[in-house]
């Protein structure tokens, strides 16, 4: 392992990219989860029996899958940085040297789970990159991406310091990639190093719209609040979707906290809530 002290240069000069194979890696890390995250279940409901299935299989596979902490077993397949110049809906395992049962088991993952959640995928990714692009423009990018995994840390100078797998030439480029793995990680070759950074859930968003039946029992403000948490939002990011201040979204969410609609989480320094099974049955039963 090394050090690279990334430059306000290099952070000016940054790009995101986004990457099919980053994403189907990512995917696999949450259906081998063992203590999912409670914002995952629908989801995992939908897909994690086929998963064990095609995984009862290959007991090799579920021996390596279970042998490795969650943080950091995506490291070991060495992905290399995406181009953030190529077009992302290609998923290749060209020139990775992979066990062919692990390659199978991404293979299947692609197919079976990414690929048709693709597109939404892919928006929110994209969502989320614009966003802190922005945010970055108006307050710097310690402020835009404070959380990016284990093997960073910003420093007081505002330099990036990155625990990389070999020594960072100066000259690299650096690349940010949005994805829905719940730990992030480093990948490095001769010119580029992707900081793989999660966005907190898988990035499949549900229609934001809420049913009009739920606005005339929670009220318009507290409906939309509620069909916006498809996945774990901070205040700020709620006031930005739904057009209200900061301070009225806190009250509103004070009142679904309190019913047990919305449950609250850190991510680093920042609030986070997401919404409960409770509200998930809520918004499955209404009519429209």
């Amino acid at each position: 392992m090394g050090q690279w002290q990334v430059g306000t240069e290099t952070l000016a000069a940054c790009r995101f990219a986004f990457s099919p194979l980053v994403e189907t890696v990512a995917t696999l890390g949450i259906l081998a989860e063992i203590r999912p995250e409670p914002w995952r279940r629908a989801w995992l409901a939908t897909h994690q029996p086929a998963f064990h299935q095609h995984l009862a299989a290959s007991p090799q596979l579920a021996d390596w899958l279970a042998g490795r902490q969650a943080a950091y077993w995506p490291t070991e397949f060495r992905l290399p940085p995406p181009d953030p110049d190529a077009t992302p809906h290609e998923f290749d395992l060209t020139g990775l040297d992979l066990a062919p049962a692990l390659a199978e088991l991404l293979g299947w993952t692609w197919q079976h789970v990414v690929r048709p959640e693709w597109p939404a995928r892919l928006r929110a990714l994209r969502a989320d990159a614009t966003g802190r692009r922005r945010l970055a423009d108006h307050h710097g990018w310690p402020a835009a991406l404070p959380v990016l995994g284990p093997r960073h840390r910003w420093l007081s100078t505002g330099r990036l310091q990155l625990t990389v797998p070999t020594d960072g030439p100066p000259d690299a480029e650096l690349l940010f990639v949005p994805t829905g793995a719940r730990h992030g990680w480093i990948t490095q070759d001769a010119t580029r190093v992707a900081v793989i950074y999660p966005i907190s859930a898988a990035p499949v968003p549900t229609p934001r719209t809420p049913p009009a039946s739920l606005g005339r029992l929670l009220g318009s403000a507290r409906a939309e609040l509620l069909a916006g948490l498809d996945r774990p939002r901070d205040t700020v990011q709620l006031a930005t979707l739904t057009g209200l201040s900061p301070a009225a979204v806190d009250d509103h969410l004070t009142v679904l906290l309190d019913a047990r609609l919305v449950a609250g989480a850190r991510s680093g320094t920042a609030g986070r809530y997401y919404r409960t099974a409770l509200a998930e049955a809520l918004l499955s039963a209404q009519p429209g």
